[in-house]
């Protein structure tokens, strides 16, 4: 009996050292975002792009009736007239801007946190009604949204 055992126990250390080889190689973000929205609720994919050093969130997005409005940015020197929608994020700073994308129409927005939420598990963030009319959510709205983090002063080089 415990010989068996023991052979039981390395042969399958011998198994489970063959594993990291035999894994996949990673998938495209395109195939992750897909495969969320397909999926519906699930915890966000975080990552970290090496070339520019800022944090990427995928994961749904839903909209809620903001009594802010957007803030008009216009910047003749660096050839920028935009607006900037308030959105709620968990854990990012007051005041962070950050470019949110719907992958499934390629449209772009520039967002400031105002607000903590959303506090639905598997949403990563709260758009502003007229940031989710920006982005093409229209009616009842949850989407998968690309999320990049802006340092300062950089929002008009980003887009």
């Amino acid at each position: 009996m415990i010989l068996r055992c023991t052979k039981v126990l390395i042969g399958s250390l011998l198994f489970l050292s063959l594993i990291p080889a035999a894994m996949a190689a990673p998938q495209p973000i395109e195939q992750i975002a897909r495969k969320i929205h397909a999926e519906g609720p699930v915890s966000p994919v975080y990552s970290l792009q090496a070339d520019i050093q800022i944090l990427v969130e995928f994961g749904i997005a839903s909209w809620y009736d903001c009594p802010i409005k957007p803030e008009p940015v216009v910047h003749k020197g660096l050839r920028v007239s935009d607006r900037i929608y308030p959105v709620a994020h968990r854990t990012l700073p007051f005041g962070t801007l950050i470019k949110a994308i719907n992958p499934a129409n390629g449209r772009k927005i520039l967002c400031r946190v105002i607000d903590r939420g959303p506090f639905i598990a598997g949403r990563i963030i709260d758009l502003d009604a007229h940031g989710a009319k920006a982005l093409g959510i229209n009616g009842i709205g949850k989407i998968v949204l690309k999320i990049f983090r802006l340092a300062p002063n950089q929002f008009a080089l980003k887009r």
